[in-house]
């Protein structure tokens, strides 16, 4: 509920007021009237009471200066109120020659039209306060003005001076226009409100401690995780020295550094904040280094899986269209060139088996080939990865530092899986490597030159993602100066047969067992199934078909007992109900698949379904 006080200099229009209010009844704004001018409503104490306080003339100024915070609606002078005013001179006072007419504002109606309108001169003055409203009426009685009209501040003056007046009153249009306009100041008030309610639960739910500091160094805004951190329940209005003895927040440009705050060690980010232009503040987070070390560790085993060679060769890429075969001949150019290049296409395409094979064709075959899925990665445990550390650059971190994952990949390939999926701030600093070529470690002050090529996939439309402001457009044009766009399996049918067969004979040869033949007719049912997962789901169902096969032979019947013929039907059903994470977790754990077949089995990406899973254990 929006509470709004109206303040009224006389009784009368209180309770016109109140008749007003009544007619515009609406549920979302309390009015509340009083009665005051002059020195009482300037000195109100209970305007902190209130969202919005409507008021007439001088006394709005007053209040507007007293109280910044509040938000004041005029009860506007306007022509029709001055009209009545002076045609109640005229009879009032009959054969006056001279007029004085004082407004607040010049705009409200034309000195010399009321002139010739009433046969009365008239001379306006705008005093817009009241130190300087005795002055003007001296200035206009020595002009020749009988008769003075305004609201009452000139009232008390005139009565003081023994100066004739008339008080102009607000009018029907006029109370009418500032109830309404209250009333659309609540609701904007109230939507603001309410955006501002769901800010501060987003930020007070984050596990990082936030400050916002404004120019002079105070803070203004704090979550509930900075005043535990700091162990203060209030931080808004601390000088913020008193929290840290290096003055980071002082600074123009991003900046991250590790320091210990009493027993505890952070990793401090400040983000200054434009306005216009202009830095007016600058936003600062905390995150306790032991927590992302452990998140670290969690990764990193992950991250090492993959170890430091490339395994596939253009060899191992099937197919028997002409499209992937210039496709791949393509690709093979590519690896001769020392280009970046960008692999696009859905999930489970094979894009890392084309960018493996382009390295494995490459000079720099006997280099390192290192392989980091970006989309796994907060920006810090990114920056951790990729450009390493120096010992004691933070708490835990291990004897020696750690050696980065560019610095890993030195005269190989670096290949940034899910690119799309990259931090928008980290990719400011990535661009900065491919541009400067040299990294900087967290904690260390020295350059380090690299030399690596650099190979992006993504399934993702970065254009798309450029006009939403989540990838950078400098660092697009960066990384595709080569581009291939690996097509997905339902494009490719005429493959699947061969694809299959390669596959089912891996799985053999692993089992140790003699590979089963492969009907024409289970050929023709993986022929008539989509393959969302594509590839990768293709080799799932044919080691499958290997394991489940009772006899020597893979029928339709084997590949119907592992559910090959509904997956297409189960997997457009799935994706048409808005699924949450427990209850996809829990036909997970029902299911007895694995991550990878249950993904596919519902037609998701298998990272798709892990950052599902990831919520329920934050």
């Amino acid at each position: 509920m929006i509470e709004v006080l109206v303040i009224v200099p006389y009784e009368e229009l209180l309770h016109e007021y109140e008749e007003a209010i009544a007619k515009a009844h609406d549920p979302r704004v309390h009015f509340t009237t009083s009665f005051m001018y002059g020195t009482d409503a300037r000195n109100l104490s209970r305007a902190s009471d209130y969202d919005i306080i409507v008021v007439r003339g001088m006394t709005s100024r007053a209040l507007s200066e007293k109280y910044p915070e509040t938000t004041i609606v005029d009860i506007k002078m306007d022509a029709f109120d001055v009209s009545s005013a002076l045609l109640e001179a005229k009879k009032k006072f009959p054969g006056i020659r001279k007029i004085g007419l004082i407004l607040p504002s010049s705009s409200i109606c034309s000195a010399s039209i009321l002139t010739e309108l009433l046969g009365i001169e008239v001379v306006m003055r705008e005093v817009r306060g009241e130190e300087h409203m005795e002055s003007t009426l001296r200035e206009m009685v020595k002009e020749g003005c009988e008769v003075f009209i305004g609201g009452l501040t000139l009232k008390r003056v005139s009565e003081k001076m023994g100066l004739e007046y008339v008080h102009i009153k607000t009018g029907p249009s006029a109370i009418e226009s500032s109830i309404k306009d209250a009333i659309t100041a609540a609701h904007i008030l109230d939507r603001e409100r309410s955006r501002l309610g769901l800010m501060k639960s987003l930020v007070n739910n984050t596990p990082d401690s936030l400050l916002i500091i404004d120019d002079k160094g105070k803070i203004t805004a704090a979550n509930h995780a900075a005043s535990s951190f700091f162990r203060r329940p209030d931080l808004v209005g601390m000088d913020a020295k008193e929290l840290f003895p290096l003055e980071i927040y002082s600074v123009c440009d991003d900046v991250e550094v590790v320091q210990t705050i009493g027993d505890q060690t952070v990793l401090i980010t400040e983000h200054p904040v434009h306005i216009e232009g202009e830095k007016r503040a600058t936003y600062v987070s905390l995150r306790l280094v032991e927590d992302i070390r452990r998140t670290e560790k969690k990764i990193r085993s992950k991250l090492q899986e993959k170890g430091l060679t490339a395994k596939y060769s253009f060899s191992d890429i099937v197919t028997e269209q002409v499209e992937m075969k210039q496709l791949v001949a393509k690709a093979l150019r590519y690896a001769h060139v020392e280009g970046n290049v960008l692999l696009t296409g859905e999930t489970g395409t094979g894009k890392e088996l084309f960018v493996q094979s382009m390295h494995n064709a490459s000079p720099r075959r006997d280099k390192p080939f290192v392989a980091v899925n970006c989309a796994a990665l907060s920006e810090q445990l990114l920056e951790s990865e990729l450009f390493g550390y120096t010992e004691g650059s933070f708490t835990g971190a291990q004897k020696g530092g750690k050696t980065g994952l560019f610095e890993l990949a030195q005269g190989g390939t670096i290949f940034l899986d899910e690119i799309g999926e990259m931090p928008i701030r980290f990719q400011a600093k990535l661009l900065r490597v491919i541009q400067e070529r040299e990294i900087r470690k967290i904690g260390g002050d020295e350059f380090i030159p690299v030399d690596v090529r650099i190979m992006s996939a993504t399934n993702q439309n970065i254009p798309d993602l450029i006009e939403k402001g989540l990838f950078r457009r400098d660092l697009y044009y960066r990384i595709n100066l080569l581009t291939l766009h690996i097509p997905p399996l339902r494009e490719r049918l005429d493959d699947i047969p061969a694809i299959f067969k390669r596959f089912v004979e891996r799985k053999s040869k692993a089992l140790n067992i003699v590979p089963p033949m492969v009907e024409k007719d289970a050929l023709e049912c993986l022929k008539g199934y989509s393959w969302p997962g594509n590839i990768r789901e293709l080799r799932n169902v044919a080691e499958r078909a290997v394991i489940f096969s009772s006899s020597n032979c893979i029928t339709r019947d084997t590949l119907k007992e592992i559910d090959v013929s509904v997956g297409e039907k189960k997997a457009s059903e799935e994706k048409k109900i808005p699924l949450t994470s427990e209850e996809l977790y829990r036909r997970y754990v029902e299911s007895g698949l694995t991550l990878n077949d249950f993904a596919l089995s519902i037609g998701i990406s298998r990272t798709t379904l892990w950052r599902k899973f990831k919520v329920l254990n934050n």
